[in-house]
C-alpha cells in the first residue's frame, strides 16, 4: 500500500494506491482524518486506485474516524475509484457513512467529485428541483 495526501487550496487530496485488506483502509483512514484536522480542510477527495474493494466498513476505520464531523454541514467527503468493483465498494461505503451522518458520496470520475465539494448543496438543490 501506497499514499499521497496533499493539501490543495480547497480540499485534501488523498490518493491510496495497492491496498489490500481492511486494516490497510484504517492506517489510510487514519492519516486522511489527521491530515484534514492537520491543515484545516473540511472538503477531502479521496481516490482509490489499483486497490481491492472493502466491504468490512467497520473493520476499515471509516465510520470511526469520519462520524465526528458529521456534526458539520461544511464536511464533505468525494469518493472516487478506478474499476467497477471498487466503485460498487465505495456506494457501499458512501450509504453506510450517511446512515451515520457522514456527508459522503461517491462519484465516477474526479471532475464531478470536485465540482460537489465545491458546489454541493446548490447541486442536491437543483438535482431535487429538477425532478419535481
Amino acid at each position: 500500500m501506497v499514499y499521497r495526501i496533499t493539501a490543495e487550496r480547497d480540499y485534501l487530496r488523498a490518493d491510496l494506491f495497492n491496498r489490500e485488506t481492511a486494516e490497510e483502509a484504517r492506517e489510510f483512514f487514519e492519516a486522511v482524518a489527521d491530515s484534514a484536522s492537520r491543515y484545516h480542510r473540511s472538503c477531502i477527495l479521496i481516490s482509490v486506485h489499483s486497490s481491492m474493494a472493502v466491504f468490512t466498513v467497520e473493520r476499515s476505520g471509516f465510520l470511526t474516524r469520519f462520524t465526528s464531523v458529521g456534526d458539520d454541514p461544511a464536511h464533505k467527503i468525494a469518493l472516487i475509484a478506478d474499476n467497477q468493483e471498487l466503485d460498487h465498494s465505495h456506494e457501499y461505503l458512501a450509504l453506510l457513512g450517511r446512515l451515520h451522518g457522514i456527508n459522503v458520496r461517491h462519484f465516477r470520475d474526479e471532475p464531478s467529485a470536485l465540482e460537489w465539494l465545491k458546489h454541493g448543496p446548490a447541486i442536491e438543490r437543483d438535482a431535487r428541483y429538477s425532478h419535481g
